[in-house]
């Protein structure tokens, strides 16, 4: 109360004081802000800038005056995107004149252009907002997101469960979301009928779309038990009233919007049990007494809808029949668990399909055969399985000198040190368990010289951090010194690889360069039959696989030797095939030149194999991988089928 009981004057410099402070923290914000954003006047700075980070968008502005709210939004992204990526600016009508008119830039009033990997990656072509801008950084290679396509406009884009959750609870006009990944191809194509659904329906109903293969939206597919995309929910006041199963295209969605009870039924599909075979469907009313006269009985646990079930479905039933045909002791028998709760409570059945070995009617242990040919030759000899081996240590428990590092000390330890280098991987990765022992050896013999480092990095337990280092596979390797610079490694594998770069680079002698890999086209001429498989590249693979209506198309990386081993098997398949006089062609993509295909079909890990008709992905292949395989697939090859 003292403080009011003050001569007036008192109270007005106090609040004097207070707006002063404010004002200045406010202005101390966006000065930090804009400080993240880094000012380049020549060809040197740019030269550096790019040679030393990897991901990195700068606007060019005719007048820093006239794009001052670009500015602004610039300045914001840089904070909102720091540590991920670098942006700049460059004024084209102060210091840096000179640069623009050396790289032919005008900019009317503003342009954004993007680097990667020390080169112009594109232009820039999205919205001016601070989210388009980190989106876009994030995956500079990416398609364009849904809720960013003007064509989308009509749709309503969900980002959340609680967002979800508001719409539902206040949103008075029928709603239907659909639920999707933006890998899958049927929801890509299923896109431009639904957004055109959305511009008729406008004023009617609310059409909505939600990516729930964001790990934040994982609770909404438990939730609606969302287990294949597109999948399209329609509701009212609120509740869940319809699963929408009609055709993907705009006159049903709308036919269906007007008149949501008048849905045509999807053909229901046959049930197993119904399916004549050697295999024994049994209920909760016959399993006891089954098991009771049988001494050898596998039992198949599956539900309707799980793909891994319907893929094991043929071996199983081929199997009982050679069980019949062999007189090979004991039976096959399946249980649908999501009718036959009872027994799938009993022998708690939490996943799909889950097969179990019964012995004497009593349950001896769990099989993981899923093959017609190991089920035979168990059940000829039931054994149980022996247990599976035990857990690997953790890389970064086991005693060496390489540093693990987290991300909490990644960027600390890097401008510390003069001279890292860093393997980025995965636990799982093949290669990457090959290459560590001889990366350990080079960090012994390096165990006592100050200056040199080699570390790892878990990219299964730290993404954030190998994502914003462009880690694209496993391992990839880096150099580092002082975090300032970054550089790929090329080179080879074996310690003594890893020992000739890091003693190349501490005596800042250049290594030799190795030579070139051959072009993607000599990588398949020079193998027999090679001239048969069709090599394709950006701007031709549209135009080959439209009009093929039967094309098996391998992505690969000339390093890989998954593909290495596979490719001899493509090549003579692809010769017997035309010899069948089969109508389909077989080519093959260099994904690390072809990157923009890659992006586009979703290329992760080599060898890739995808199956196409008129254009249309049907399949990804997953048989195997000799000539016989390829031949007898692409010989019976598959129709287009819900994706899962």
């Amino acid at each position: 109360m003292a403080i009011f009981n003050r001569k007036p004057g008192f109270t007005y410099c106090l609040i004097i004081t207070f707006i002063v402070v404010f004002c200045h923290l406010a202005v101390s914000k966006k000065a930090n802000s804009r400080s993240l954003v880094e000012d380049i006047i020549d060809a040197k700075e740019l030269k550096k800038l790019c040679r030393t980070k990897n991901n990195v968008l700068i606007l060019f502005t005719k007048n820093a005056r006239q794009s001052n709210e670009l500015i602004n939004i610039f300045s914001k992204a840089a904070d909102e995107i720091k540590g991920q990526a670098t942006l700049a600016s460059v004024d084209c009508s102060g210091e840096a004149k000179k640069l623009c008119k050396k790289l032919k830039v005008a900019p009317e009033p503003h342009v954004l252009k993007h680097y990667k990997d020390g080169e112009f990656h594109k232009d820039y072509d999205r919205k001016y907002t601070v989210q388009s801008i980190v989106n876009f950084l994030k995956d500079p290679t990416g398609d364009l997101p849904w809720e960013e396509d003007e064509r989308g406009k009509d749709v309503l884009h969900i980002p959340d469960a609680n967002t979800l959750g508001k719409l539902l609870q206040k949103e008075k006009q029928p709603i239907m979301v659909m639920f999707y990944a933006p890998w899958c191809g049927f929801c890509k194509r299923m896109k431009p009928e639904y957004e055109a659904a959305a511009t008729e329906l406008k004023g009617h109903s609310v059409m909505a779309a939600m990516d729930v293969n964001k790990p934040e939206n994982a609770v909404i597919r438990q939730h609606f038990n969302i287990t294949g995309f597109p999948t399209l929910l329609y509701f009212e006041d609120g509740q869940l009233k319809h699963k929408y199963d009609g055709e993907n295209n705009k006159e049903s969605i709308v036919g269906f919007m007007k008149n949501p009870a008048n849905q045509p039924e999807k053909p229901k599909e046959e049930s197993w049990a119904d399916t004549p075979s050697h295999v024994q469907h049994l209920t909760d009313d016959t399993f006891a007494s089954t098991l009771e006269s049988e001494s050898s009985v596998l039992v198949m646990f599956y539900a309707p809808w799980c793909g891994h079930c319907k893929k094991m479905k043929p071996e199983y039933v081929n199997a009982a029949a050679s069980l019949k045909d062999k007189n090979i002791p004991g039976i096959l028998a399946a249980v649908d668990a999501t009718k036959e709760k009872a027994v799938a409570d009993k022998f708690k059945i939490n996943g799909y399909p889950t097969v179990k070995y019964f012995k004497n009617g009593e349950p001896a242990f769990d099989v993981s055969f899923r093959t017609a040919d190991k089920i035979v030759e168990f059940m000829k000899d039931p054994k149980e399985p022996p247990p599976p081996p035990p857990p690997e240590t953790p890389w970064s428990e086991e005693p060496s000198n390489v540093v693990h590092l987290t991300e909490e000390d990644f960027k600390p330890f890097l401008k510390r040190k003069k001279h890292v280098l860093i393997m980025f991987y995965a636990p799982w990765c093949g290669h990457c368990k090959k290459a560590k022992p001889e990366f350990q050896a080079a960090a012994e013999y390096f165990k006592d010289d100050p200056k040199v480092e080699f570390a790892a990095m878990d990219c299964t337990a730290f993404a954030s951090v190998c994502s914003a280092h462009d880690v694209k596979g496993y391992p990839t390797l880096k150099y580092f010194s002082y975090y300032k610079v970054e550089k790929p490694y090329d080179g080879g594998r074996t310690e003594s690889d890893f020992v000739e770069y890091m003693k190349s680079a501490v005596d800042g002698t250049p290594l030799p360069t190795p030579a070139p890999p051959p072009p993607p086209e000599q990588w398949w001429s020079e193998l027999p039959n090679g001239e048969h498989v069709r090599y394709l590249k950006s701007e031709t693979f549209d135009d080959v696989i439209n009009a093929a209506s039967s094309s098996l198309v391998m992505f690969y990386a000339p390093w890989c030797g998954h593909c290495k081993a596979m490719k001899p098997a493509f090549a003579e398949a692809a010769a017997k095939l035309k010899e069948k006089n089969v109508d389909c062609i077989l080519a093959a993509v260099d994904a690390t030149v072809e990157r923009s295909l890659a992006t586009k079909h979703s290329i992760k890990a080599f060898p890739i194999v995808k199956y196409f008709s008129h254009g249309k992905l049907i399949a990804e292949y997953n048989k195997g991988r000799t000539v016989e395989d390829i031949v007898q697939f692409m010989s019976n090859p598959p129709v287009a089928k819900e994706e899962l």
